[in-house]
């Protein structure tokens, strides 16, 4: 009976021991899959119990039990040492909890870093007496966290360094952060201007729908682009090209929008710019009646204006388009040879320009047209097509026959005048003589381009000529000076005399000199001489008889008073009489000698 009772408490003390060993062994579990360990430290006894899990972190062996403060002291690194043994004079003087996160050493030389919590218990008079804790090898953790910290600070200086703008913005459109290039853009001093706002109040109204689509579609999971303008805190417009993406959180819920937008101002002007000379291109070659159009090697049609579509789409009875061929049998076999032998000529590099001269099948009219030809060639400097340009040439051709026409009515004018038209140096050297020369002085143009226009001129009227000639260079381009008549030797050797107009041309690329008009005026002069001199005599005859005239004139005036005073008798007034009678007999006299002498003088 009493064996069997010792058998009971053997077999109850086996039980436990091995229920003791499982728990034992699934601490030992847990402590090597969580990488963490048990201590305490024995303050009477000054020993320290680590668990097996320490010692597996220390890569020590657990047989080394039990350890001493110091040398658990010197498994700390040198660096975080202090720092732990302060923490824990810190715990047992004030009571705080201890949590200490610092470094160990391995034997091996790694450094390991853990994380510590541990109680004090203490005795009746709260002095400890032991302490009791755990540490995890944080290492993984703190190495992970390191390295994201350094990915986010990596990201955080691409982001500052960032010439476009990243913004984060929450569902309801409040900006959450932004780098300095979106500060800039948007003309914000500092973040806090910026942050917090509500990003729809920097949008031009005109684009505000269109900033609002990708912020809801991003909200929605879709990422998408947009182009929209912006007016910054100081007012000035930007155009934006922004793209927008959600940002969601670990269970996948969208709980921002991350926008990357571009300041495209310059690249939108630049556009527009294009655009508008583009427009400008298509008016200018749309709106004239050349003729555009360019073709590949195979005579299809790659661009052509208007002008030229109407042409061909008459010739081809049938709107034209681009890669139509430009060749057209309609209008019969040899204008489709004529056409094809331009084509290939200019395809096979051969710049070159031709005369068209034919009836518009549109307009019925007679047209003249300048065809030019330039071979387009790639990069490689292969030919791969052909530029025409058509240039209606009919007003030009019209005014050119009108200019041919004017030319001959003016030579014959010039040729069959009695105008000598001269163009002189300013040294009086003929550059130009007009055929009338031959009429005029009866020199031959050849003869007078020879000639100085001193060769020829009177001794006496070369000091006038030369004043003339300086006096015209002085006056303004296009203004003449007034008429002058000088004497100029005839071929015969005669002297004739001139009426001439010199006029400063000098500066006109026409003409490049001073143009003289002159006419013969040789009878003129003669007969205004002739009249002179007659005037003169007439003069002369005039001023000697007014004294014989006055005499017989004063006596008759005399006797007149005499009679009106009625104080003569009748004998007196007959003898009066009688002495007027003969008065105005003398008178008559002298006039009839005063005309008979007149007549002799007045050359009839």
């Amino acid at each position: 009976m009493k064996k069997k009772k010792n058998d009971k408490i053997e077999s109850a003390a086996s039980s436990v021991k091995g229920q003791g060993n499982k728990h034992e062994l699934i601490l030992r579990q847990m402590e090597s899959l969580a990488k963490i360990g048990h201590w305490d430290v024995d303050f009477v006894n000054q020993t320290l119990h680590w668990s097996e899990g320490v010692f597996h972190i220390l890569e020590m062996d657990p047989s080394s039990m039990p350890v001493d403060l110091e040398t658990g002291f010197l498994s700390v690194h040198p660096d975080d040492r202090e720092r732990a043994m302060l923490h824990m004079k810190e715990v047992l003087e004030t009571g705080i909890d201890y949590d200490l996160e610092c470094r160990l050493i391995t034997t091996t030389g790694k450094i390991k870093t853990i994380r510590s919590l541990a109680d004090v218990i203490r005795n009746e008079k709260n002095e400890p007496v032991q302490i009791v804790g755990i540490f995890q090898d944080i290492t993984e953790q703190r190495e992970a966290y390191h390295t994201l910290k350094q990915q986010e600070l990596r990201l955080s200086s691409i982001l500052q360094s960032e010439p476009e703008c990243v913004k984060v913005v929450s569902p309801e459109g409040i900006l959450v952060e932004m780098n300095p290039a979106g500060l800039q853009m948007i003309e914000a001093n500092n973040p806090e201007e910026a942050l917090g706002q509500k990003v729809e109040d920097l949008v031009n109204p005109l684009d505000l729908k269109f900033y609002q689509s990708i912020h809801n579609r991003a909200l929605q999971g879709i990422k998408s682009s947009t182009r929209f303008r912006i007016i910054g805190l100081k007012g000035t417009e930007r155009w934006m090209e922004s793209t927008a993406v959600p940002l969601a959180n670990q269970t996948g819920e969208i709980t921002s929008v991350l926008s990357v937008t571009r300041d495209i101002s310059d690249k939108v002007i630049s556009e527009e710019k294009l655009i508008r000379i583009k427009r400008n291109q298509e008016a200018l070659i749309n709106g004239t009646s050349d003729l555009i159009w360019s073709l590949d090697s195979k005579f299809c049609l790659i661009a052509a204006n208007k002008p030229f579509l109407d042409v061909m789409g008459f010739l081809r009875g049938a709107a034209a388009k681009e890669g139509d061929s430009v060749l057209i049998m309609s209008q019969g076999e040899a204008f489709y040879e004529k056409w094809k032998g331009y084509y290939e000529r200019g395809l096979s590099g051969e710049c070159f320009k031709t005369y068209e001269r034919f009836i518009s099948p549109i307009t019925q009219l007679e047209e003249h047209r300048e065809v030019f030809f330039n071979p387009i060639r790639n990069a490689d400097g292969q030919i791969t097509g052909l530029a025409c340009f058509s240039k209606d040439i009919t007003d030009l051709m019209a005014k050119r026959m009108e200019l041919v026409a004017s030319e001959k009515r003016y030579r014959a004018l010039v040729e069959n005048g009695v105008d000598v038209i001269a163009i002189l140096s300013t040294e009086g050297k003929a550059k130009y003589v007009s055929p009338s020369i031959t009429k005029v002085l009866g020199y031959t143009e050849s003869d007078a381009m020879h000639m100085n226009l001193f060769d020829f001129l009177h001794p006496d009227d070369v000091p006038k000529i030369i004043k003339r000639l300086e006096e015209v260079r002085s006056i303004p381009q296009g203004n003449s000076l007034p008429s002058h008549n000088f004497r100029i030797k005839h071929q015969d050797g005669s002297w004739r005399w001139v009426e001439s107009t010199i006029t400063n041309l000098i500066e006109d690329e026409n003409i490049g000199g001073i143009v003289d008009n002159f006419h013969d005026v040789t009878e003129r002069v003669f007969q205004i001489t002739a009249i002179q001199t007659q005037n003169e005599k007439l003069k002369a005859i005039a001023w000697t008889q007014s004294h014989v005239v006055r005499n017989p004139l004063a006596k008759i005036m005399g006797i007149v008073d005499l009679i009106k005073t009625g104080a003569l008798s009748l004998e007196e007034e007959r003898q009066s009489l009688d002495h007027l009678i003969e008065s105005a007999k003398e008178l008559d006299s002298i006039i009839q000698d005063i005309v008979l002498k007149s007549q002799r003088v007045i050359v009839p």
